[in-house]
């Protein structure tokens, strides 16, 4: 069985998202997209060739957003195709997928942010 890790961070300071607004929710949803990212990669590819796989996905949060993605697959393919290079695009898909849901966030955390200002300004001014 050939196995990949992959490690990603994320710098929340580039997508303007506060690292008290990443909860265990958020970070079990992240690492929900991913998996179901890479397993839908996996299967489109692989097929039933693919004998049996392994996937872990860990998401925490220390200076910045971590995900870590530890993926094994033991497979029945011709070696024309590279396994290596079919778990690698996999797991690329899951992450990159996984960042999209991320500066969703920063999006909407932005905007509340922005609305929450919009109001204290309006309210003040009109006292």
């Amino acid at each position: 069985m050939r196995s990949r890790k992959i490690r990603k961070r994320i710098d929340l300071e580039e997508i303007g998202l506060n690292l008290e607004t990443i909860d265990e929710e958020a970070m079990l949803r992240i690492a929900e997209i991913a998996e179901e990212e890479i397993r839908k990669a996996l299967d489109e590819v692989l097929g039933p060739r693919m004998i049996k796989y392994l996937l872990a996905v860990e998401v925490f949060v220390d200076d910045k957003l971590n995900v870590f993605v530890d993926l094994a697959v033991d497979s029945r393919i011709p070696p024309a195709i590279s396994l290596e290079s079919v778990i690698d695009r996999a797991i690329k898909r899951g992450l990159d997928k996984a960042a999209a849901y991320v500066r969703e966030l920063a999006r909407l955390h932005r905007a509340a942010t922005d609305s929450d200002k919009t109001s204290e300004t309006s309210s003040s001014t009109m006292s």
